[in-house]
Formats: C-alpha cells, sequence, structure tokens
C-alpha cells in the first residue's frame, strides 16, 4: 500500500522558467504510489500543473483522492485499454514497474516491465501523446564494466528484475525507431540508486548504522552512485522538456554528485547520525548463499525472503556513472550533495520515528 507521508505538506511552488513550458499541459505520472513517481506527482501537483497520478490498487486510489488528487487506476499486467486513460494527455512519465518483488518469477517482471511498458508506449502514440519518458535503471549495466559508465558501456543486468527493465527500455525504443518524424518523443531516463526523504529503500541501512548495529559485508570498497530524489525529478522533467533532438530516443544515466565507497556512504550516514561505526566486516559468500536458499525457500511459497541475491549484490557491485550525457544534451545539473541528502533523509525518517 502507499505510503502517504510521501504526499505529505504538499505547498505551493512557483514554477521554475526551466519547467515552465509544462503549463497547460496534460501529465500523466504512472507509479504514483511508489517513492520516484510518488515525488515526481508531488512536485508537479505543487507547481499547479494539470496531473493525473495512476497507482496499481483501487485502495490506494481512494486514499490518494480523499486528499483531492486525481488519481486512475492501471496494471500493466492487465489487458484493459488505456485509450480513455491517455486521452488528451500530453506527456507521460511511466514510472510504473515491478520491483523488488523477489516471490515472482522472470515471467511476471517480463509481463509487466517489457510487455505492459511497451503496450503503455503504442497506447500513447496511437492516443496523440506528444512525450513518452520512460523510467529505466541504470542497473542495466549491473556490476559496471567501465568506470565511469556511460550510456554507451556494455549493458550487464545482474537479475530478472534489471533483464527486465533493459528489455523493456530497448522494447520501447525499437517502437519509437518507427514513429513518424512528428510523432511522440520517446525518452529513456534511467535513475541511479535513488533516495531522499520518503524512501523506505535505503532505510535498513540508515536504521542499522543510526542504531550501532551495522556490520559491512565485504572490504567495504565497493563504488556506489547515489541520486537524490529531488534531482531524480528535476531529470524527468528536462527530459520531457528539452528539443526533440535532444532527448529522441536518447537514454540517460541519472546520478547526483560522483561514486564513493561504501564505506565512505557508511561513515557519512554515521557522521549525520553522530554515531561510531564497527570495524567489523564479515564475507560475502556466506550471506550470498543465505541469500539464494531463501529465495529457494520463499519463492514457491509466494513469500518475500528476508534476504536475497540483489540486495547483497548492493555490497558487491560496483556503480559509478559518467552523467556527461546528461549535462550536455538537457543541462541536467545535480544540486544536492551526499553530506546533505544523506543528513535530509536521516532526519525525515527521525521526524517519522523510523529511526
Amino acid at each position: 500500500m502507499i505510503n502517504l507521508t510521501l504526499l505529505e505538506n504538499m505547498e505551493k511552488q512557483e514554477i521554475p522558467e526551466a519547467f515552465a513550458a509544462l503549463q497547460g499541459k496534460k501529465l500523466l505520472v504512472t507509479g504514483a504510489a511508489g517513492f520516484i513517481g510518488g515525488a515526481l506527482f508531488k512536485r508537479l501537483i505543487e507547481y499547479g500543473l494539470d496531473v493525473v497520478g495512476t497507482v496499481l490498487y483501487e485502495a490506494e486510489a481512494e486514499q490518494l483522492r480523499e486528499k483531492n488528487l486525481h488519481v486512475e487506476v492501471l496494471d500493466l499486467a492487465s489487458d484493459t485499454p488505456w485509450a480513455e486513460l491517455l486521452s488528451g494527455v500530453d506527456i507521460v512519465f511511466n514510472v510504473a514497474a515491478l520491483f523488488q518483488e523477489v516471490e515472482h518469477g522472470e515471467s511476471m517482471y517480463n509481463k509487466v516491465n517489457v510487455d505492459g511498458t511497451l503496450r503503455l508506449a503504442q497506447e500513447a502514440a496511437a492516443a496523440g501523446v506528444k512525450r513518452f519518458v520512460h523510467c529505466s535503471t541504470v542497473g542495466v549495466h549491473g556490476h559496471v564494466k567501465e568506470i565511469p559508465c556511460s550510456e554507451e558501456s556494455p549493458y550487464n543486468p545482474m537479475d530478472e528484475y534489471h533483464r527486465s527493465k533493459l528489455k523493456g527500455e530497448l522494447a520501447v525504443l525499437d517502437f519509437a525507431k518507427g514513429l513518424p518524424e512528428d510523432g511522440m518523443v520517446v525518452t529513456v531516463n534511467r535513475p541511479a540508486m535513488v533516495y531522499g526523504p520518503g524512501d523506505v529503500r535505503m532505510m535498513k541501512l540508515f536504521q542499522t548504522i543510526a542504531n550501532g548495529k551495522f556490520v559491512m559485508i565485504g572490504t567495504g570498497e565497493t563504488l556506489a552512485h547515489l541520486g537524490y530524489i529531488d534531482d531524480q525529478v528535476d531529470s524527468f522533467l528536462l527530459c520531457a522538456l528539452k528539443p526533440r533532438d535532444k532527448v529522441h530516443l536518447q537514454a540517460f544515466n541519472i546520478a547526483s554528485g560522483s561514486h564513493i565507497t561504501l564505506n565512505k556512504l557508511a561513515a557519512l550516514i554515521a557522521e549525520a547520525a553522530d554515531v561510531k561505526l564497527s570495524k567489523i566486516k564479515i564475507p560475502v559468500a556466506p550471506v550470498w548463499f543465505a541469500g539464494l536458499l531463501c529465495e529457494i525457500v520463499c519463492r514457491p511459497l509466494g513469500v518475500k525472503p528476508p534476504v536475497f541475491r540483489r540486495r547483497v549484490g548492493f555490497f558487491t557491485h560496483d556503480r559509478s556513472f559518467d552523467l556527461n550525457k546528461a549535462k550536455s544534451m538537457i543541462n541536467y545539473l545535480p544540486k544536492v550533495t551526499e553530506r546533505e541528502g544523506i543528513q535530509s533523509t536521516l532526519d525525515w525518517y527521525k521526524q517519522h520515528g523510523l529511526v
């Protein structure tokens, strides 16, 4: 279910000049119950724009409608036509995806993240949508083979989710190649490890460090590249507004700042929480095999395992991204430093009794 704190304390904002061209357009954000989609949906509402959000379940939609928000239900795994939903829409931000649902097999990931995504793009084009910004992931590069990794670096997806996201973005781009020269503009946005107020994916890391219970898995010299949520939202809007020749059929890796080691990341969180880190480090192999065993046992039962291999991959897979393409082609300039972002995220967790 949606965490309504993602859409709390909304205040009207003056729309920046860089995004002023969004005024007068009808916008659609899929995945508005999620962290990234919710943050994008919230920003557009705060700008006073005409925006519809979609969620997976009717109960989620009802919760948001109670806040006087325009929300519809959209299930990428369904066969329901979406022509009515897409009618009159100028820009689609497709953020909806099957994510971290380890209890599902690869076929379900493909049904949602490949087939459903492609059909949404096809129906959007047929409905006359002008722009389609598809949210993929830098995880298509997996454990990066080049440091820093650019959009042209080899693909290296490491699991079902990342394989399906790669297939999904390639399917959408391949479809877009056949559109008319004045047809729908299609752009792929690949977020890095997005975090910030409202995020629950990295919350456990913050909690264990703040509570003095964190133990590093492996050497801690693995590279991480974070993306603060406000920077990520900016990047979506830039993708939707830049000239066609800058963004059509393009993919952009999006992150904030530059890569840091996990040791540095943990140290920054500990500094913000005013705690000391343990110097103990444990080997990767036993934790990885524990994740594998949990997946084998839990998946047939349809239960999310307490430990799974992709989570262990956080400690073993290097992530480092060259942002020059996004900077030069869409004028993406990340504004939030790791220290600032970590402090604001920790403060939010504290305000909500989560740390």
